[in-house]
């Protein structure tokens, strides 16, 4: 990826995921980037376009991460290791929740395909999971309550951001929750 690219995809990402995608103008990226607006359409088409890009490579950058998070482990470690990593995720001073979710949930008439973005990152972790899963005879059925599991701690982790103590009461439920589970096999 070339370097203006680069910092136009990251600036525009730091900036639709504090403030979300219609709230955040071609100028506002431009004027933070320092890039003009005619490079960023140069490179990008479109707004539209750029948003697909920055998906796409917040995707790339998660994948990796989670991937190397559990690299070498199986079962029971490496789902446990799965849901502590999006336990760090959670506490970075800037979190604010799943960034394809807000993007459908924004752009969805506008940018139909942000649904499938989000789809193949869904897709990807529950996978991961499946994966993970050899051993488990009743494996599907345990990935689809993992998921479920971790996807609404995604979202509560948003709501219960600025109270640390119950927060942190809930993500260590959720962990004892998923041992739970994992134990039953």
């Amino acid at each position: 990826m070339k370097k203006t690219d680069e910092l136009i995809i990251k600036t525009a990402e730091k900036l639709f995921y504090r403030t979300g995608f219609s709230s955040v103008g071609v100028d506002d990226i431009r004027d933070i980037s320092g890039c003009s607006k005619t490079t960023l359409y140069n490179h990008f088409g479109s707004k539209d376009k750029l948003i697909v890009e920055v998906l796409k490579h917040r995707d790339s950058i998660f994948r990796s991460k989670l991937e190397d998070s559990i690299k070498g482990l199986n079962g029971k470690n490496a789902i446990l290791e799965i849901f502590k990593w999006h336990k760090k995720w959670f506490s970075e001073v800037d979190y604010n929740g799943c960034l394809f979710m807000r993007a459908v949930e924004e752009m969805r008439e506008t940018l139909p395909c942000v649904s499938d973005i989000l789809m193949e990152h869904k897709e990807f972790v529950r996978h991961l999971i499946y994966s993970k899963l050899e051993d488990y005879s009743y494996k599907e059925s345990l990935t689809n309550k993992l998921m479920v599991i971790l996807e609404g701690l995604i979202n509560i982790s948003v709501v219960y951001k600025n109270d640390r103590d119950l927060n942190e009461q809930i993500e260590q439920d959720t962990i004892n929750l998923m041992a739970e589970l994992l134990n039953r096999n």
